[in-house]
């Protein structure tokens, strides 16, 4: 008797075959759908196509209200190397969005506003399984100053944000969490990772993975409680809501 998972279906968008022959040829050996045995095979195949490619590309979760039969597209994600920007002041200058921008993006939308940001909040709410009634007076309050957490060796790592939730403004805390927020593909770094793995054993810390590609309309962000366990492979790029429902939060 098999008990194989299901495969991992893949739709090559055109931007990405547009972009990078070795992408043109996958499509031409296999289809414009490529069913993997999972998740993480398709995105190392993504990285194995962005490095023989002119392009990279990457794996890219459908919107919730795509009504494609496919787990993911295939995408173009072309490299932002411009320094020099369009322009001239007076007419408006045109910059490439540098990798830390781009991250400050992402950390933005889930830490704004400090009382009550939409992906903490509705984490919290489905996280304390809050009634109705309780939901309506929950109260999530931000540090976005958190002090480091250091551990032996050169282990080190900054949260970007700590979330205290409480069911109204004057009762005692119902939950902490201690988060890293990354968008897009940005990686977790190995001593990051230690860091995050440790103060695990004495409060809740979380990864947050924030998708821009649709804004200025919406923004999808994926949660995942970081446990004692959790193994040394970088995650860069896989999915990793384990455990939650989709957030999905229109501007």
């Amino acid at each position: 008797m098999s008990f194989d998972a299901d495969p991992f279906r893949v739709a090559v968008k055109d931007s990405a075959s547009d972009a990078n022959e070795a992408v043109r040829r996958l499509v031409r050996e296999e289809s414009e759908v490529v069913a993997f045995d999972s998740a993480a095979d398709a995105h190392r195949r993504a990285r194995e196509l962005s490095e023989a490619g002119e392009t990279p590309v990457k794996v890219q979760r459908p919107a919730p209200q795509d009504p494609a039969d496919v787990d993911a597209y295939l995408v173009a994600w072309p490299e932002r190397r411009r320094r020099t920007p369009d322009g001239t002041p007076t007419e408006g200058l045109t910059f490439d969005t540098a990798a830390a921008q781009y991250g400050a993006l992402g950390e933005a939308l889930v830490c704004s506003p400090a009382v009550n940001p939409p992906v903490l909040t509705h984490f919290a709410r489905v996280d304390a399984d809050c009634s109705a009634r309780e939901a309506e007076n929950l109260r999530v309050e931000l540090d976005d100053d958190p002090e480091p957490v250091v551990v032996a060796g050169d282990a080190r790592w900054e949260p970007d944000c700590r979330a205290v939730a409480r069911l109204g403004s004057d009762r005692p805390a119902l939950a902490e969490y201690w988060c890293e927020i990354k968008a897009g593909d940005g990686s977790f770094e190995r001593s990051q990772r230690a860091a995050m793995r440790a103060k695990a054993r004495e409060a809740t810390v979380l990864k947050i993975r924030v998708d821009l590609d649709e804004l200025p309309d919406s923004y999808t962000a994926w949660v995942r409680r970081v446990e004692l366990d959790d193994a040394d492979a970088p995650d860069d790029g896989v999915r990793v809501d384990a455990t939650l429902d989709e957030f999905h939060t229109g501007r």
